[in-house]
């Protein structure tokens, strides 16, 4: 069986680091790691992902260019993230957002349980899966 690759977008390399190593513990694939819009884009454009874990906040800037070319490809993901939901572009509201801090294996934990979700029932994306985890709270 194939390991799901993800791409874990994220300015802070502490909190990159622990996430890669707990998705990686998980069984998922952690394709790249990156901390920047540019980077991540260019990941994207050269690889084939399965999913992908975002930071709003990157160091260019916010990840919304990234979470758009996500979404026009059909690759799911998830905002980690400081921000609240009404601070996040209107356009993307309806993505779960994984409230920061928290920690790496819950988030690991997490994101798992979404992609075995999605892998049961294939017609539900992200947006619908997993948004009422009371814990991690992913879409408030």
């Amino acid at each position: 069986m194939r390991k799901i690759r993800v791409l874990l977008a994220e300015k802070d390399d502490l909190v990159t680091t622990d996430l890669a190593v707990e998705l990686e513990n998980s069984g998922l694939t952690v394709s790249a790691m990156t901390s920047s819009c540019v980077s991540a884009l260019k990941v994207i454009d050269e690889n084939s992902l399965d999913f992908a874990l975002l930071n709003v906040e990157l160091l260019d800037g916010a990840s919304y260019p990234v979470a758009k070319r996500l979404k026009a490809l059909g690759i799911p993901f998830v905002f980690f993230t400081s921000f609240e939901k009404s601070e996040i572009d209107l356009e993307f509201q309806d993505v779960p957002r994984l409230a920061k801090p928290q920690a790496p294996r819950l988030v690991a934990d997490f994101v798992a349980g979404l992609l075995n979700s999605l892998a049961e029932n294939p017609a539900h994306s992200a947006k619908t899966k997993g948004s009422e985890h009371g814990h991690l709270n992913p879409s408030s």
